[in-house]
């Protein structure tokens, strides 16, 4: 096939001329082009560069080419080419090198699983599990958890970090539905902080890049079946080097592997009998097409990814929503009068979770302003054009969620929090592409669900009694890490409705 068919690898400004970033189809000076990076550090310092590159930057909808001192990669902001790499040519790109790192600290789970076949097999164990129907069963579990929260915020004497309170709502949550345990058993000492921290720090300095490099050489010299063990390797020997460059976070690790391991043992040897939680399913779990089932190395892999990538997310997520309903007086008074109509004062339910439409929406553009992750990738395993660039094999692509969900060409008024946006009747196809929170796709994330009902029933359970007000009028920015929470404390003081 010939270049011209393939797409065009012209660039603006054009290669002969040193430039840190160029663009496809803008017209974009070499001077220019330098100005814009040269801003990035100044944007950083001020917290601001979030915004930066996701709206202040030209050509929104083309190809944007980077080289920074420790890769280079091409960034995408297109709701049309984020969908073509997820959806429409999804085969022809496996996840990001960073992925690779997640795996270091939470295992091959299904969101850090790289082989695609094992990835649709154990989707196949999960998603009878993550069924709509399926999680109603943890509704009261969700809101037994959401009333202790309540009773905290209520019986504290001074103002509370709101923050530090979700993810204690959250450890909350996970012990109740995952293990069927009590809150505040040994779940409650898991802190994720320093690992995320951790991770985004290996990120940032570029380890993935030769982690990824090992892993395949290593996969491409071992036989059949023993490639799944060897991809391990890699993994195990990232992690020896971890142990000597933070013991301290590793050790944290360990004791969380030490706690997962010990509730499959119990389940195993009869000491906890419950199902009625994540862990008994996942241990019931068989492949419909193969009869295979979780073995405890892959049970403990599937439970630690959910907790990371899951537990943190949702209450960063949370305080993001507080933070705005306080800012936004109208947006508030809605959501008690929906719950005040809807409930009259009972708890929530799962029944309730679509009769809750604007509490729904709040979360949803809450996320869409704070997305979980930053960016993510994919790598191009054969060539592929986007907006008539030419990608070539192996070529790192960076989506930047901040950028997609701020694009004015789909999003009015985009930078503003407008919960009226995903209301079912103002929802449109362009829309609903636009929204990448939970991502898109085969590797769609499978407890959407799950996590929109456990949003949705604690806004309902918090709400419905309590007014949360902000202490403080201090600006409060995105961290520039991995799930870009708040960058101080949310304090805030717990108000009784009336």
């Amino acid at each position: 096939m010939t270049a011209s068919a393939m797409g065009s690898t012209e660039l603006h400004p054009p290669r002969w001329l040193p430039a840190p970033m160029r663009w496809h189809n803008t017209p974009v000076t070499w001077r220019e082009s330098w100005r814009l990076a040269l801003a990035l550090p100044r944007r950083v310092r001020e917290r601001t560069v979030l915004e930066y590159l996701a709206t202040e930057l030209p050509g929104q909808d083309d190809v944007l080419v980077a080289r920074l001192p420790i890769a280079k990669f091409v960034l995408v902001r297109s709701p049309e080419l984020v969908r073509q790499l997820l959806v429409t040519n999804q085969d022809g790109y496996i996840n990001g090198a960073e992925f690779d790192l997640l795996a270091i600290v939470f295992g091959q789970g299904l969101v850090t699983q790289r082989d695609n076949r094992i990835h649709r097999r154990n989707q196949r164990l999960v998603q009878p599990i993550f069924a709509r129907s399926a999680i109603d069963q943890f509704d009261a579990p969700m809101v037994e958890a959401a009333q202790d929260s309540v009773r905290r915020l209520w019986e504290a004497d001074e103002p509370v970090d709101v923050g530090a309170e979700m993810i204690r709502l959250s450890l909350d949550i996970v012990a109740r539905t995952m293990f069927g345990t009590d809150p505040n058993g040994p779940i409650s000492t898991i802190k994720l902080e320093q690992l995320l921290r951790f991770f985004s720090f290996g990120v940032v300095s570029g380890a993935s890049r030769p982690l990824r490099s090992l892993a395949n050489w290593v996969v491409r010299h071992t036989e059949e079946p023993d490639k799944q063990a060897a991809s391990r390797l890699p993994l195990r020997t990232a992690r020896a080097m971890a142990w000597v460059m933070g013991p301290h976070i590793m050790f944290g690790l360990r004791r969380i592997e030490k706690t997962v391991a010990g509730m499959i043992a119990d389940h195993r040897e009869g000491r906890i009998t419950r199902t009625d939680n994540l862990l008994g399913l996942l241990m019931a779990a068989t492949d419909p097409e193969t009869g295979h089932s979780y073995s405890d190395l892959e049970i403990q892999d599937e439970l630690m990814t959910f907790i990371g990538t899951g537990m943190e997310t949702t209450a960063t997520a949370l305080t993001w929503a507080w933070k705005l309903l306080a800012e936004h007086d109208d947006v508030r008074k809605r959501l008690h009068d929906e719950l005040d109509t809807v409930l009259g004062g009972r708890l929530p339910t799962a029944a309730d979770v679509e009769k809750l439409p604007w509490t729904k929406a709040v979360f949803m553009e809450t996320m869409r302003l704070h997305p979980p992750v930053m960016a993510t990738s994919k790598v191009a395993l054969r060539e592929d054009v986007l907006a008539g660039y030419r990608i070539k094999p192996g070529t790192t692509v960076m989506i930047s969620l901040h950028g997609v969900h701020g694009n004015p060409r789909v999003w009015d008024r985009a930078m503003e929090f407008d919960p009226t946006r995903y209301l079912p009747e103002n929802m449109t196809r362009p829309h609903r592409e636009a929204s990448l929170a939970f991502g898109a796709g085969k590797r769609i994330c499978i407890a959407q669900n799950f996590a929109t009902m456990e949003a949705v029933l604690t806004m309902a359970t918090v709400a419905q009694r309590l007014d949360l007000r902000r202490t403080t009028n201090d600006p409060i920015r995105a961290q520039l890490s991995f799930i870009g929470g708040p960058d101080k404390p949310l304090m805030m003081r717990a108000v009784a409705r009336e």
